[in-house]
C-alpha cells in the first residue's frame, strides 16, 4: 500500500507539465537545499571549535543548550511561514476500499522529510558526537541528539496542527504571538533568562537520559492531533466545498468614491485578500517592515556604515511593491483574456494599480516613522527612499513586469513556489536597489551626504509629478505586447 502511494506521487510530479516548464527552478531548489544542508552540517563540524575561539572561559554545551530556546522559537516563526502542509491529491483515494487512517499516515510520515528537519539534524549530529558524546559518553551524546530531534519534530507536527486549526481559529495566531512576545519581554527585562531555563531543561537530559521521554511523547502527541484532525476532516464532499467556504467578504465601498480607479483598486484588493500566494506577499511585507532593526540597532552600520540605510528604506518603503509588483500581471493570468476585454481602458488598469504601489509604501512608510527613536536621519532616508519608490521604481518594476511573465495558480502556497518567476524577477533587484545609489553616491563621496539624499527624493518626486506621462508610456508598451503576453499564458 506505502509503496503504490510513493509510485503514485512520484508519478503524478514527473508528469505534471509544470514540473517539466518549471525543470530549472526545481534544479535550482534542490541545489539550494543541497547547499543549506551542506552549510548546516560544516557549522555543526566547527561549532565547538568556534565556541572555544570566541568564549575560551565558557563551556560550549552550555552555550549550545543555552541557544537552542532561541534557535526552536526561530525555527517555528520560519515553518509557520515557509513550510508546506503535507500535500495528497487525496480525493480519488476516499471512494476506494483504502482505509483512510492508512492514507493519512502516509501523508503525515511523507512530510517528515523536510529540509527544516534536515537542517536540525546536520547542525547538532556533529556537535552531539564532537562536543556532548566526548565529554560525557557516548549514551549522552545519543541521548542528547535524540532530544534535538524530538524536538524539532513535535515543532514539526505542531506548525501543521497550528496552520490547520487558524482555519476555524483565526485568533489562534494572535494568542501564539502574545506567547512569544511575553516571554521575550521576561527575558529583556531580565525577569526570566530564557537561557538560564534552555540550559537546565537541555542539560537535565545529559544527566538523567529519561528525560529524553519528554520530546518524544510530544512528538507522538502532535502527530495524532494531526491525524485525529485530517481523518475527521477529509470527505470528499467537504474538499468539494472547501474553496467555496475560504472566501473573504468586503467590498471596500469607501474606494468607490475614486471612481473606475478605485473599483480597480478594490478588485485587486480582494485577490489579494482571498487567495493564498498574493496574500502572502501582504503577510510578509507587514513582517519585513521590521527589516530595519537589523541595521539600526547596530553601532556599527550606525557609526560606520550609514549608506546601508538607504537600500533598507528603499526595501521597508517598497517591499510591497517589489514583491507584489514583479508579478504585475501574471496574478491575472488564469483570466487574462478577459482583462484584454473588458470595459475598462489599459491606462486605467495601470494607474488602479500603480495608486494601490503609492498606498501601500505610504502606509510603510507612516509606520517606518517610529525608527525615528533610533535617529531623525533615519526618518531622511526613508523619506527619500519613499519618494524614489513611487516615483521611479514603481514604473520600472511595472515594466519589467511586462517581460515574459508566467502563469501563476493564486491558490497554491507561497513557500518554495517558483511559479512565476522568470528572468525579470532577478533582473528588477538591479534598477531597483541600485539606481538611487547613483545619485546619492556621489554627494556623498564628495561630503555632501544629506544633498545626496535631497538628490534621490527630488528625483523621485519629478517622477510622481510626471506620473501621467510615464503611464501612458506604460499603456503604449503594453498595448504592443498584450497579445504576445495572452498567448504565453494561454499555452502554459
Amino acid at each position: 500500500m506505502i509503496s503504490s502511494l510513493i509510485s503514485h506521487s512520484w508519478k503524478e510530479k514527473m508528469r505534471s507539465p509544470i514540473w517539466a516548464k518549471n525543470m530549472l527552478a526545481n534544479l535550482f531548489l534542490a541545489f539550494a537545499a543541497i547547499m543549506i544542508c551542506s552549510y548546516m552540517l560544516i557549522l555543526g563540524i566547527s561549532l565547538k571549535p568556534l565556541l572555544y575561539k570566541f568564549f575560551p572561559d565558557e563551556d560550549p554545551i552550555q552555550l549550545v543548550n543555552g541557544a537552542l530556546i532561541y534557535y526552536f522559537f526561530f525555527e517555528f516563526t520560519i515553518r509557520f511561514f515557509l513550510q508546506n502542509v503535507p500535500v495528497l491529491s487525496i480525493q480519488p483515494y476516499l471512494h476506494l476500499p483504502i482505509k483512510k487512517g492508512s492514507i493519512i499516515h502516509f501523508m503525515l510520515r511523507k512530510s517528515q522529510l523536510s529540509v527544516f528537519n534536515l537542517m536540525a539534524i546536520f547542525t547538532f549530529t556533529p556537535f552531539a558526537i564532537m562536543g556532548v558524546g566526548s565529554e560525557y559518553g557516548a549514551l549522552a551524546g545519543f541521548v542528547w541528539w535524540l532530544t534535538i530531534v524530538g524536538v524539532a519534530m513535535t515543532i514539526h507536527f505542531a506548525t501543521i496542527f497550528f496552520k490547520k486549526k487558524l482555519n476555524d481559529m483565526p485568533n489562534l495566531l494572535v494568542g501564539l504571538w502574545a506567547v512569544f512576545l511575553g516571554l521575550g519581554a521576561l527575558d529583556y527585562f531580565e525577569i526570566v533568562s530564557l537561557s538560564s531555563v534552555s540550559d537546565m531543561l537541555f542539560g537535565a537530559v545529559i544527566g538523567q537520559p529519561a528525560f529524553a521521554a519528554v520530546p518524544i511523547v510530544l512528538w507522538l502527541v502532535f502527530y495524532r492531533l494531526n491525524h485525529v484532525y485530517l481523518f475527521n476532516n477529509t470527505y470528499p464532499e467537504e474538499l468539494a466545498t472547501k474553496k467555496e467556504q475560504a472566501k473573504i467578504s468586503g467590498d471596500f465601498a469607501f474606494l468607490k468614491r475614486f471612481g473606475r480607479i478605485g473599483e480597480l483598486i478594490a478588485l485587486d484588493l480582494k485577490l489579494i485578500l482571498r487567495h493564498k500566494r498574493p496574500r502572502n506577499t501582504l503577510v510578509m511585507g507587514g513582517f519585513l517592515l521590521f527589516y530595519g532593526l537589523i541595521f539600526y540597532t547596530q553601532d556599527t552600520y550606525m557609526e560606520k556604515f550609514d549608506h546601508m540605510f538607504l537600500f533598507v528604506g528603499i526595501f521597508i518603503t517598497g517591499i510591497f511593491l517589489i514583491q507584489h509588483g514583479q508579478f504585475l500581471l501574471s496574478w491575472e493570468s488564469s483570466y487574462f483574456d478577459f482583462v484584454l476585454v473588458r470595459k475598462t481602458t489599459f491606462k486605467e488598469l495601470f494607474e488602479a494599480k500603480y495608486y494601490m504601489f503609492v498606498a501601500f509604501a505610504t502606509i510603510a512608510f507612516v509606520v517606518s516613522l517610529g525608527y525615528a527613536y533610533f535617529g531623525w536621519r533615519i526618518v531622511l532616508f526613508n523619506l527619500a527612499a519613499y519618494f524614489f519608490n513611487i516615483g521611479v521604481n514603481a514604473f520600472i518594476i511595472m515594466r519589467l513586469s511586462m517581460m515574459s511573465p508566467k502563469k501563476i495558480d493564486l491558490n497554491k502556497r507561497a513557500a518554495f513556489n517558483y511559479e512565476g518567476v522568470g528572468a525579470a524577477q532577478f533582473i528588477i533587484a538591479i534598477p531597483v536597489l541600485l539606481l538611487p545609489y547613483l545619485f546619492y553616491v556621489p554627494l556623498a563621496i564628495a561630503g555632501y551626504a544629506n544633498m545626496g539624499l535631497v538628490l534621490t527624493a527630488v528625483v523621485g518626486l519629478i517622477g510622481f509629478l510626471l506620473r501621467d506621462k510615464l503611464l501612458d508610456w506604460l499603456t503604449k508598451e503594453f498595448t504592443k505586447k498584450r497579445h504576445e503576453i495572452a498567448a504565453g499564458f494561454r499555452a502554459q
